[in-house]
């Protein structure tokens, strides 16, 4: 029997541990900020909107200056639903919605064009490497699952030098139901070879709370303080760092 230990929490009966990207692994707070307001920038010149639009377009992202909403479509949403979101508020706006939809389409695709990649600016919290590397030599399975693109999952976990901790990952394509849909964690568990009733998921959003329960996992696993964050309401366990993540067998 493999027991996963949070801070003076227990539970048993665990095959596998399946993790949010960012947010979690990834401290990706500081580009999604810069990659919302580039977006609601470009998409407002596009349809030559002044900064009420910018404003309206953050607000939808769950953007401030001041920060990131944890929960918001910029932090727990896919790209899709990012840019579906900037649409509605387009057409609400008054613009038409063929122009809104092509203006937005063009603008995200500029700002990613001008980043160049996503990794290098996306580092892993502090002792992300150390921990994965330590439950990799557990019994357990360990799995990313995202809502970014597959791509950019492979490309993180390659630029730093964390392939060889994970036995699968994915991420989530434009085809793919969203979080908090079931049929991706069971995709995943699927792929390790494990059932999703003992499988555990570490997140930082509701998202990935509510892809736990519908998946009927065995447990969803808060990280709060250390991540910037209070723990989500509800989640099974709360882990303070990654030194609070044990495996005993």
């Amino acid at each position: 029997m493999v027991w996963v230990r949070c801070g003076q929490q227990w539970i048993a009966d665990i095959d596998a541990i399946v993790f949010d990207k960012d947010g979690t692994l990834a401290d990706s707070h500081q580009l999604l900020q810069r990659t919302a307001l580039a977006r609601a920038e470009a998409c407002a010149a596009a349809a030559e909107a002044g900064d009420a639009i910018v404003q309206a377009l953050l607000t939808c992202f769950g953007v401030s200056f001041d920060g990131i909403d944890p929960d918001g479509l910029m932090a727990a949403g896919t790209r899709e639903a990012n840019r579906q979101g900037a649409i509605a508020v387009l057409v609400n706006a008054g613009y038409p919605l063929e122009k809104a939809t092509a203006w937005v389409v063009d603008g995200f695709a500029a700002v990613n064009a001008a980043r160049s990649g996503k990794a290098a600016y996306t580092p892993p919290f502090d002792s992300t490497a150390a921990m994965l590397e330590r439950l990799h030599h557990s019994p357990l399975k360990m799995g990313v699952l995202s809502s970014d693109s597959t791509a950019y999952v492979e490309e993180f976990l390659s630029h730093y030098g964390l392939l060889d901790w994970v036995d699968q990952w994915r991420g989530t394509e434009p085809t793919d139901p969203p979080k908090p849909d079931p049929t991706l964690l069971r995709d995943m568990c699927d792929r390790l070879g494990v059932p999703v009733a003992r499988t555990l998921v570490v997140g930082d959003s509701w998202a990935d709370q509510a892809l736990a329960e519908q998946a009927e996992a065995a447990g969803f696993v808060s990280v709060s303080k250390f991540w910037g964050r209070s723990p989500v309401p509800g989640a099974t366990l709360v882990l303070s760092n990654w030194d609070d993540l044990e495996v005993q067998a």
